[in-house]
């Protein structure tokens, strides 16, 4: 029996409503998360008419950082972003923001140095460990990334005290033991020869109305709070610490579904 893996990130396609049809046909599949369709491999020359256009910058969702205020606050850690546009589905931006992760742009593909993120969808965590949403493997190693849906509520972010519309609820420090829990099962799965366990960060992204800091509050330690659009921004503005090489190994590591699954 071979090695069963976990799915990684595929090529998403643009698909129009009334080429459904005629996409699922010539191979494309649906990701019910990102309610998004995706090609099965790259490469696929029939689903070619539906790749959408390789973007050369930062997504226009994610630019402007300095005027809405959701960028660096000098602590180290990126400020809690503002609310995402209303006029488009937190799933599709999500969709965006981790396929700018990981296709080429221009400078990428003229230097034919491919793109330094691999993403990892619905990692299962263990038994009674739910499912990671998605994980993310690159220089500053690897981001869980958990998403919470709070359409159309004001969130608040102060320390791990995370509110929705003034109560209080526990993702912060769940998201947090995640990624404690993910950077253990990747070091037994390393084993001890590996050297120092990868960094592993947690990131919740969170589509709400609003999502800001507490005034005067403090971000959590360790766990990153961003918008489905401003994620990709969030994780690529961490420090180094991985090398290609160590990307690789570590991510054909992660796509092993016992990596996960063992009893720790």
């Amino acid at each position: 029996m071979g090695v069963v893996m976990v799915r990684e990130q595929q090529p998403w396609l643009d698909v129009p409503f009334g080429e459904k049809d005629d996409a699922k046909a010539a191979g494309a599949l649906w990701d019910w998360r990102a309610k998004r369709w995706y090609a099965p491999r790259p490469g696929m020359a029939e689903l070619a008419r539906w790749l959408p256009a390789h973007r050369d910058e930062v997504p226009a969702s994610e630019a402007g950082s300095a005027e809405d205020g959701s960028g660096e606050d000098g602590s180290g850690e990126a400020a809690p972003a503002a609310s995402s546009p209303p006029d488009v589905p937190p799933e599709a931006l999500l969709a965006e923001a981790l396929r700018w992760l990981t296709e080429p742009n221009v400078l990428a593909r003229l230097t034919r140095r491919r793109p330094p993120w691999r993403v990892l969808h619905a990692v299962p965590a263990g038994a009674g460990h739910g499912d990671l949403d998605h994980v993310l493997i690159g220089p500053p190693g690897v981001v869980t990334v958990s998403v919470e849906r709070h359409p159309g509520q004001a969130v608040r972010v102060d320390g791990d005290r995370f509110t929705v519309d003034g109560e209080d609820v526990e993702h912060v420090p769940r998201a947090r033991a995640r990624a404690e829990r993910a950077g253990r099962l990747l070091a037994a799965a390393l084993g001890e020869d590996a050297g120092a366990p990868p960094p592993v960060i947690a990131a919740l992204a969170v589509d709400a109305a609003s999502v800001t800091p507490a005034p005067g509050g403090e971000l959590p330690a360790g766990v990153l709070v961003a918008t489905p659009a401003s994620l990709s921004r969030l994780v690529t503005a961490l420090p180094a610490a991985l090398d290609d090489r160590e990307i690789d190994e570590l991510y054909a590591v992660a796509r092993r579904l016992g990596t996960w699954t063992r009893d720790l």
